[in-house]
Parts: C-alpha cells; structure tokens; sequence
C-alpha cells in the first residue's frame, strides 16, 4: 500500500489499464453484444489505449523519416560528385579552348607581310620575371628543346615582346621592349612612310622619335615594327600617348606604351 501512494500516477494508469483490459476481454467473451456495459467498456479502452496508439504511430513514422533523410543525404552526395566531375570535365575543355584561342592570337599578332601559313611558332609560358627595371628580361619554359635560338622573335596576342638572347635546355632569357639597350625601327600603322626608332627605358613606356620631324603622327597613332633591323614589318609595339616636338634637337619626339601588359604576361610564342 505504501508503495501505491507512492507512486499515485502509475497506480492509477494500472488500474485504468487493468480495467480496460477487463472490459475488452468482457467484450470479447460476450461476442460485442454486451449492450450499455460494453460500450462503455470499448469506448473507455479506446480513450485509454489512444496516446500509446499515437505515440507509436510517431515512433513509426520517426523512424520512416529517419530512413527518407539517410535516403536524401546520399543522394544529394551522389549528386555533389557527379557535379564536381562536370565542373572538371568543363573546366579542362574550357582550358583546352582556352590554349587554342591564345593561339589563334599568337598568330594574328604575327601577320605581317610575308610570313603566309609557313610561320612556325612554339608556344609556351612565362616561368620567372627578372632585372630591376619593370621586367625587361623574362624566363621562358621554352629552350634548345624546342628548336629555340639566341635572336628569336618571341610575341602575345597582342604584340610584340621582345628577342631570345640567352638558351639553355628547356628555358630561355627573353630581352623585352623594356629592355635598355632596345633599338627597335617602327612605322605607323595607318601610314606607312612614317618611320622613326624606339628605345627601352626604366618608366612603364618607350620612348622614341621620327626620322622626319615634320612627320603627322598623333596621340593614339598604332604603330608597328617597320621591317628594318632584326624585327619583321608589321607586328604591333603599342600606341602613341603623347607627341612633343624638341627645338633644340630639331626632333618630334614620341611616348609610346606597349601593347603587351608585362605585369600579366602568362603565356608567349617563339618564331623559330
């Protein structure tokens, strides 16, 4: 008895448990037809036996969606990978396109008068960036191995960049526009009777002067290598930033910037 008042709550839900299952069995044995009393005794068993019967249902349905959530987590899974995989197989044909744009480029920038289809071009990157003066000397990945040689001609898509001067195996030393001791002939580009000569310097652009000092060359003016010299005719230098005539050298003297970003360069051509 001391352990009933104890514990009212559980006593209570036994002996409601108890009953109920008496009056179920009563039922049963009577075959449903017990009248008032059974009623009674099949409605009290079902407000009895309706939480345990909802609280199954909950763990039932608990662990259905336990399973439905694994089922989903290994699917996105399996979804996560297939994507990465085509995000690799996209980005290695992008690459793909990529290179053979650059070339295309490579090529353009060498149309110049005479080359036709037998120009032979190797291409490869850019692997060091040396010298003090704003990267007048470049490293290549590109040597003997390639059929390179000291006094190649070496391009970007967009322009001009400088000559070979130094090869070893599988590399070589590259002598910029920037370069000093640069002594590079041009022409404009829109009229090809204006020719002058360019020199390296320490500043982001060359400098340079016309051969004909009442020459009509203007801010904005394209020019392009002349033929003259070690440089075949037509290949991009840079454009014309600004035009001032000197009085006491009687010369029009021109800056140029270079057509070619040295400070994002990545990828060059060699004219073997």
């Amino acid at each position: 008895m001391r352990w009933i008042r104890e514990h009212k709550v559980v006593s209570f839900l036994l002996i409601v448990i108890v009953l109920a299952l008496g009056f179920i069995i009563f039922a049963a044995a009577t075959g449903g037809d017990g009248g008032v009393i059974s009623s009674t005794a099949g409605t009290a068993a079902g407000k009895v036996m309706q939480p345990f019967s909802s609280l199954g249902h909950k763990i039932h349905n608990g662990f259905a969606s336990f399973g439905s959530a694994g089922s989903l987590k290994s699917e996105n899974e399996k979804l996560k990978r297939e994507n990465e995989s085509l995000k690799r197989q996209v980005a290695s044909l992008t690459m793909s396109q990529n290179e053979k744009s650059d070339l295309q480029s490579l090529k353009k920038a060498l149309k110049y008068k005479g080359t036709g289809d037998s120009t032979e071009l190797v291409s490869g990157d850019v692997i060091a960036m040396d010298g003090t003066n704003w990267m007048n000397m470049l490293t290549i990945n590109l040597g003997r191995n390639n059929g390179v040689k000291k006094g190649d001609l070496v391009v970007s898509g967009d322009g001009l960049v400088g000559t070979v001067k130094s090869v070893g195996a599988g590399w070589s030393k590259v002598a910029t526009l920037k370069d000093q001791d640069l002594q590079l002939s041009f022409m404009v580009k829109s009229n090809h009777k204006i020719l002058g000569l360019l020199t390296g310097s320490t500043a982001k652009t060359l400098t340079g002067y016309t051969l004909d000092s009442s020459a009509t060359i203007v801010q904005g003016d394209t020019i392009v290598t002349s033929g003259m010299g070690s440089y075949p005719a037509g290949i991009t230098i840079g454009k014309v930033t600004n035009v001032r005539y000197d009085s006491n050298q009687q010369l029009q003297k021109i800056t140029v910037a270079p057509a070619v970003d040295f400070e994002s360069l990545q990828q060059v051509a060699v004219l073997i």
